[in-house]
């Protein structure tokens, strides 16, 4: 319940409900998934957008942190049921002009671009924000991803809630003690500290195809990425949309259901009795 109130996880519902989100009617998925849709009229196309940031991760390690933030934005859009096609970013920094922060900026730089060639997915516009700083002490490097992606048929869009009882939930990925700049350690120890755990964009990119792959094939009926707060936060967010509840077992420690591993996917698929 703790995990769960934090800012950086609980609803954004009260900023996102002051502003329209249907404007010409062409919004398939409202704010509070994991990425919105808007369908492509006089087709049977859409279009899934989402934003990302973690300046944690990059706090610890600029260059493996850029690149999983562009990796958390396309598991967004693919739990959505979308390909990922391109990024726009926003360069957060404090003043370039000292080393370290330059460092920063150079490092995630290099993150990022890795994490794009990887995914297929370019930079095709951005700006950049320097000197955020308040008595000479820096923000975190916060690089803001945008990203878009391609529903190619309006039947594949994605809930990330569960649909209907009895129906089977599967966890795509592995799942290790990575706690590193996690949400868990800023709650329990108010800072974030040591070295971040490894990130496998080979891993990354082959469980978000196979999740796209089954979604089209028409095996999912709903998806969520697992991100902060890691397996139990994903859990409990799964069950919020239609108050269905699940029951599951995990042979792993307790802390680990808070472990954010990078490159996993919840998917809920309808259960076919002898199937």
């Amino acid at each position: 319940m703790d995990m769960m109130a934090q800012p950086t996880i609980a609803s954004k519902r009260s900023l996102f409900q002051r502003y329209d989100s249907q404007v010409k009617t062409n919004t398939v998925v409202l704010p509070g998934a994991d990425a919105g849709v808007i369908r492509v009229r006089g087709t049977h196309r859409a279009l899934a957008v989402t934003t990302d940031s973690n300046g944690r991760y990059l706090y610890l390690d600029p260059e493996r942190g850029g690149a999983m933030v562009v990796a958390e934005a396309a598991r967004n859009l693919v739990a959505t049921g979308a390909e990922p096609l391109g990024v726009t970013d926003c360069l957060n920094y404090g003043d370039p002009t000292n080393p370290e922060h330059f460092y920063e900026l150079s490092a995630s730089a290099r993150g990022i671009v890795a994490a794009t060639k990887a995914l297929n997915t370019p930079v095709i516009s951005g700006n950049v924000s320097l000197y955020n700083e308040t008595d000479g002490a820096a923000i975190y490097p916060t690089p803001m991803i945008g990203m878009v992606g391609l529903v190619t048929d309006l039947d594949d869009i994605t809930p990330n809630t569960f649909q209907q009882p009895n129906d089977r939930l599967y966890l795509v990925g592995q799942t290790g003690a990575d706690f590193n700049g996690t949400e868990l350690q800023k709650m329990v120890t108010g800072g974030v500290s040591g070295r971040l755990f490894d990130f496998d964009l080979d891993a990354e990119q082959h469980n978000q195809q196979a999740l796209l792959n089954a979604i089209r094939a028409g095996l999912v009926t709903a998806a969520h990425d697992l991100s902060i707060g890691g397996f139990a936060v994903g859990l409990a967010e799964m069950a919020f949309g239609r108050g269905l509840g699940a029951s599951v077992s995990y042979d792993v420690p307790a802390t680990w259901l808070f472990a954010e591993t990078q490159s996993r996917f919840f998917g809920h698929r309808r259960f076919q009795p002898g199937g």
